[in-house]
């Protein structure tokens, strides 16, 4: 596992001969934020920047903030998404179809804060929505622009920050958690499901990288699910990554050159781990046929 200078070292090096183009999803706070930051940053402004979320007023706040690239080079935007619905999911994947002819990096973190199921106009559940079916949603849509990247040469990977390695038995009898719903379920249940997605979607584009990556605790405002949670805060904190040390050891997975194409699990410091031992064949077809059905990937 390399050391935290070490991370920082190999993000500072990263210096493609060619502009690149970033769509970060829930980009407007957190760990999704501080990676676009991070790569607005180490790139000087010389990339192409994608914002995804609800909340446009932070989106363009923090656009504000990249370094500014040289005329006409690149270009740093904000598309408005609420991602906990399936069809503004394809909407926007539509439009991001017509206005771009790549995409390099598609990093996905869209999270809700949860204590409790909400259910969705489209009769889905909010949390398990944001966390895994929007996200395979925006990266199978998306295949066209991440195939062109990779026809020009070029890096194409899709990142989804959640549970890299983590996981658990899936009740196959209970796909969805139609029956029985508790944040606790929900976290594992989706973070095994995430692991059927990325191996599934990893051997029909064997030349995309599609990587599941795990944070650690990190001081976001999605840690503010409870009241206690958040009265203990100034102790916790210290227990925590900032927003920022979490994106580099994120993008130092993202920006590895050997990891160029397949699928990929990583734990909370970059380092490679595995999906484990609960996606078994069973698991991944049944799961996979779930998810086709429900994220309507078509």
């Amino acid at each position: 596992m390399p050391s935290f200078s070490t991370v920082k070292a190999s993000n500072a090096s990263y210096a493609p001969s060619y502009i690149p183009t970033a769509v970060f999803v829930g980009g407007t706070s957190g760990i999704g934020q501080a990676m676009a930051e991070l790569l607005a940053r180490l790139l000087n402004g010389r990339v192409n920047i994608i914002i995804i979320g609800r909340n446009k007023i932070a989106g363009e706040r923090i656009i504000a903030g990249f370094p500014a690239p040289p005329s006409g080079e690149a270009k740093h935007e904000f598309l408005q998404c609420d991602a906990g619905e399936l069809k503004n999911v394809h909407e926007v994947s539509k439009l991001l179809l017509q206005k771009l002819d790549k995409i390099n990096f598609l990093v996905l973190s869209p999270s809700p804060n949860v204590t409790h199921a909400i259910p969705t106009p489209e009769g889905l559940e909010l949390a398990m929505v944001l966390r895994y079916y929007a996200r395979v949603k925006f990266m199978y849509e998306l295949l066209p622009l991440l195939k062109n990247a990779r026809n020009k040469g070029e890096d194409a990977r899709a990142m989804t920050v959640f549970a890299g390695g983590l996981g658990w038995k899936v009740d196959l009898n209970d796909l969805g958690l139609k029956k029985k719903w508790s944040m606790f379920r929900m976290t594992l249940q989706t973070g095994t499901y995430t692991h059927v997605a990325i191996k599934a979607l990893s051997e029909q584009n064997p030349d995309i990288a599609f990587m599941h990556i795990y944070p650690g605790t990190v001081d976001t405002p999605a840690n503010n699910i409870h009241w206690i949670v958040t009265a203990l805060h100034p102790v916790l904190k210290h227990l925590m990554w900032t927003p920022a040390d979490c994106a580099e050891n994120m993008m130092y997975a993202l920006l590895k050159p050997e990891f160029s194409a397949g699928g990929y699990w990583f734990g909370r410091k970059g380092d490679q781990t595995t999906p484990g031992s609960y996606i078994t064949e069973e698991v991944i077809k049944k799961v996979w046929e779930h998810t086709v059905e429900v994220a309507q990937l078509h």
